[in-house]
């Protein structure tokens, strides 16, 4: 799918060796998307992430 936007910038943190990326994000369950658009958060999926709903935005 990211082949499809060559502009979106991706990152993985293990939240497990990062534990305080965890908090910081407010994220508690794994796995956890979480898509910044001008330094601001836009978009949270958490567990089951659902691309088409990534595709419509």
């Amino acid at each position: 799918m990211l082949k499809d936007f060559p502009k979106i910038e991706t990152g993985v943190v293990n939240a497990g060796k990062v534990e305080e990326i965890a908090g910081f994000l407010m994220a508690f369950t794994v796995p956890v998307l979480v898509l910044y658009a001008d330094g601001r958060e836009y978009l949270r999926e958490a567990r089951i992430v659902q691309v088409e709903k990534l595709r419509r935005i």
